[in-house]
């Protein structure tokens, strides 16, 4: 997958790894970070600029992410007022918007370079629930600079053993974004829980 990358991107030039960049972003499952690792070792073999070659992967992971974001908001403005799945799920959405708003741009920092195999979905979740379009964007640009500046360095420094610096890393996003999702179940089944609590007290002291 290596070589088949260096030889893909030293064809094609930098918008390629734009194109690849922004199509992983959306959700398709090539392989971004594998991508931004050969950049770096592209870099450190004299082979590109290190400067253009982030500049360059920053604007197809945000492009990629904008994507996503448009076609959630999207979804919201032609759906809202239709019955059946989709306009049952804008709806909701719309509800969820004030605490999307209060806690939402740190989901979506974390996402573009910790828990990465969650970014292409809180893409589209962002625009469902009508997170601000500059919320959204300062918020997941900080995080894929974050995230681009530092696989490029990794490839930029190791750039013999990308491919097993690349299983290791993708691994360790996979198990950590598992961990985040069972994190946040267990929030809600706790809150259940609670609520359940609650309703039992309250019909007991009505019906003692």
């Amino acid at each position: 997958m290596t070589g088949q990358l260096l030889e893909f991107l030293t064809s094609y030039g930098l918008p390629a790894a734009v194109l690849l960049l922004a199509v992983g972003q959306m959700g398709l499952p090539l392989p971004t970070s594998l991508a931004l690792l050969t950049l770096g070792a592209l870099a450190g073999n004299g082979d590109a600029d290190l400067v253009t070659a982030f500049i360059w992967a920053l604007c197809g992971a945000t492009l990629g992410d904008q994507a996503g974001f448009l076609a959630g908001r999207f979804v919201v403005q032609s759906s809202e007022g239709r019955p059946g799945f989709l306009g049952g799920l804008a709806r909701k959405a719309r509800a969820a918007e004030p605490k999307l708003e209060k806690w939402g741009g740190g989901g979506v920092f974390l996402t573009r370079w910790l828990f990465t195999p969650l970014g292409p979905a809180i893409n589209i979740a962002s625009g469902i629930t009508g997170l601000s379009w500059a919320r959204f964007t300062a918020w997941g640009v900080a995080g894929e600079t974050l995230w681009v500046a530092i696989y490029i360095a990794l490839g930029f420094s190791f750039g013999s053993n990308i491919e097993t610096l690349a299983g290791i890393l993708g691994n360790l996003s996979m198990a950590l974004a598992m961990l985040a999702l069972a994190a946040f179940f267990g929030w809600r089944l706790k809150l259940a829980v609670q609520a359940a609590q609650r309703r039992s007290r309250h019909k007991h002291l009505q019906h003692p």
